[in-house]
């Protein structure tokens, strides 16, 4: 029983991992890597999604096989102080904010609670930094699919913003390789 519980979390681990497009080391198959996508058509004009919140390059990695998770990149330009606390989808039971960062010689994933966007500094969400993590997909996610997301913003008032964005799921794969090691952990 014990065996069954750590293959199923290494598996679901694995999964992860992949999904954010990071190549990593694993104890156990050391030669293992993952291609980074890299979307194909990203959407390269903006799209003002509401009054001095502009959406650029948003895009989603197709899934493999039975993958069960990818991640879901974008660019947020902003005229006032925001927060991005959330996000939500419909192609998927989990949605989250997370953030690749290296801690030593070990690169390591972590969920975001609050990622602060300062007027006219875009926030770049993508591959290797911070994220969308979309987990328990409701179907999988096949290139020139459009992905819907919800992104959930709190301003500098305290009020909060939600905003719909369709991202468009990347047509190839290019190769990209970085030599560091991952961990997931929340």
């Amino acid at each position: 029983m014990k065996h069954h519980f750590l293959c199923t979390a290494l598996a679901s681990a694995l999964v992860l991992l992949a999904a954010c497009g990071e190549r990593h080391e694993h104890e156990h198959s050391a030669n293992h890597q993952h291609e980074q996508a890299e979307p194909a058509q990203a959407a390269s004009t903006p799209v003002q999604v509401q009054q001095g919140i502009t959406i650029r390059n948003a895009w989603v990695r197709p899934t493999v096989g039975e993958q069960d998770a990818t991640g879901a990149y974008l660019t947020i330009v902003t005229e006032e102080s925001l927060a991005l606390v959330g996000v939500a989808s419909p192609a998927a039971e989990i949605a989250e904010l997370h953030e690749m960062k290296m801690e030593g010689d070990v690169m390591r994933m972590r969920m975001a609670q609050r990622i602060d966007i300062k007027p006219s500094e875009p926030l770049e969400l993508k591959p290797g930094g911070y994220h969308v993590m979309l987990m328990a997909l409701t179907g999988p996610i096949n290139a020139g699919q459009e992905v819907e997301l919800s992104l959930q913003f709190e301003k500098a008032d305290g009020s909060r913003l939600e905003i719909p964005v369709k991202a468009l799921a990347a047509q190839n794969t290019a190769g990209s390789h970085h030599g560091q090691a991952a961990s997931h952990s929340h």
